[in-house]
């Protein structure tokens, strides 16, 4: 699965988390056009909340291409970028002394994405290396719960994986209908094991998140590597 064609990286350095911004401005920018691409003159997208934030890189092991990212936004429910976007309320959970943090700028390129032949690859494997990465920190660093907003349409994929995030508020206008969804980390993958043995056999791997800085400097690639500025 995954880790037969990736490699997920912790972006520990100046130079990983550039390779992050460009591949986001890549597809937030160019292929979406969710940001304008005038903005980010030098090509990477960042913003104000990438300060506090821990990045996450996918790389395809054969061409040594970056074809993922996704971020973690460090702080509480209101200091995160969900919060300025969208109403929720976090009533009824048991989040009281719980660390949050919010997994958002989710970015997989255009011919990595599901239906985009040549590639021999789906949406969902990638995006689950990236939320695996995501785990993967989160739990020794004492990250409890994930907010995340999202369409219905990326909930519908994790959720038929056995994942579980649950609806926090009404469905708000930002680059279409999202909704805002809460994940607590202790639970949310239980239901993995009973829906895909290769997914759960994925998320029961351990170690496979690696810091950018320890990667062999032929596995970096060279800059031809990194996501390519065009629409």
């Amino acid at each position: 699965m995954f880790d037969g064609r990736y490699l997920a990286v912790l972006a520990d350095t100046q130079e990983s988390r550039s390779i992050h911004y460009r591949l986001r401005y890549q597809v937030y920018c160019l292929e979406k056009r969710f940001e304008p691409a005038e903005r980010f003159h030098d090509g990477l997208e960042i913003d104000p909340f990438d300060a506090r934030s821990v990045h996450f890189l996918v790389q395809h092991k054969e061409s040594g291409q970056w074809v993922g990212a996704a971020r973690l936004v460090l702080g509480e429910p209101k200091q995160l970028p969900i919060f300025k976007t969208c109403r929720f309320s976090l009533q009824g959970h048991a989040v009281e002394g719980k660390r949050f943090a919010e997994l958002s700028r989710l970015s997989i390129l255009k011919s990595f994405r599901r239906g985009s032949a040549p590639q021999p690859v789906s949406e969902p494997e990638v995006l689950l290396g990236l939320i695996r990465a995501a785990k993967e920190y989160s739990e020794p660093a004492g990250i409890d719960c994930w907010l995340f907003l999202c369409k219905r349409s990326i909930a519908r994929i994790v959720g038929s994986l056995g994942m579980r995030m649950d609806v926090i508020g009404a469905p708000c206008e930002h680059r279409g209908l999202r909704f805002p969804y809460l994940a607590t980390l202790v639970t949310a993958f239980d239901g993995i094991a009973e829906r895909s043995a290769k997914v759960h056999a994925m998320f029961a791997k351990r170690n496979t998140l690696i810091p950018y800085s320890e990667l062999a400097q032929n596995t970096r690639g060279s800059k031809a590597a990194w996501p390519a500025i065009a629409a």
